[in-house]
């Protein structure tokens, strides 16, 4: 994901690369973001300018490790925090960094690795109007952005953050039901994929809603209807809906941890 909001930063020209750097404990990760940003700096003395921005990417679990080194180097100044660490309350974050930065807290999704995400955007401890507008900008690169209070923000994270997961999951039964119907591998793949990507893409261009645009598609007593009145038998809109709860009741669960 860092990686994503890089590039798509550089690429919109909301970042210059001779002004990022690149702090991760792994070598061979370190060695890609050399490849892919050649100007970028490395290493936390890079951040030592007190007033950057600094956009906390890592496993939630990781947060004391990754600040401990960067909050020594930022002594005295009062950097912007963008933290994308799911289910960690920015309150939480301003007390790993110490007082004097702002925080501002993300939950981008997958597709922003190829410029199609969706984040949302909640202000934290400190955070001014300017500092969510570079977080509009930055996000914004990468996709489509909204604002929501952080208290949505864990139900945010169990829709949209998990969301592509539950699209793979339908793919996956349609590939398996592909298989068994007779198609090969490669056909197979090939019509589930366009099939998901242009549902998709007539849904992102439609100003339908998706029961409507499912409307459309199903005609009384035809092979759609015969589909989708058997999903209905087995309760699956509803197992979606519950599936979308049990994943923000999980990120309740790991902010309280």
């Amino acid at each position: 994901m860092g990686s994503a909001i890089i590039h798509g930063a550089i690429r919109a020209g909301v970042l210059d690369p001779e002004r990022v750097a690149v702090v991760d404990p792994n070598a061979e990760k370190r060695a890609g973001f050399a490849k892919s940003f050649p100007e970028a700096g490395e290493g936390v003395e890079w951040c030592r300018a007190g007033d950057g921005v600094i956009v906390l990417a890592v496993k939630p679990q990781m947060l004391e490790t990754a600040t401990e080194q960067i909050r020594r180097a930022v002594v005295g100044g009062e950097p912007l925090v963008i933290s994308i660490l799911a289910g960690t309350r920015s309150s939480s974050v301003l007390e790993a960094m110490g007082a004097g930065v702002r925080v501002v807290r993300v939950m981008p999704n997958t597709p922003a690795a190829i410029g199609m995400g969706m984040s949302a955007i909640a202000k934290g401890p400190g955070a001014t109007e300017q500092d969510l507008d570079l977080s509009r900008a930055l996000f914004g690169a990468i996709g489509e952005t909204v604002e929501i209070d952080e208290s949505l923000m864990d139900a945010f994270t169990g829709l949209a953050g998990s969301g592509p997961a539950y699209v793979f999951y339908l793919a996956e039964g349609m590939l398996n039901a592909a298989r068994s119907m007779g198609f090969g591998e490669e056909q197979a793949v090939k019509i589930v994929r366009q099939t998901i990507a242009g549902s998709g893409m007539l849904l992102a261009g439609s100003s339908e809603l998706p029961s409507e645009l499912r409307a459309r598609v199903t005609s009384k007593g035809g092979t759609t209807a015969a589909g989708t009145g058997s999903l209905d038998d087995r309760g699956v809109m509803n197992a979606i809906e519950r599936a979308i709860i049990a994943a923000r009741d999980r990120g309740e669960e790991l902010g309280r941890q």
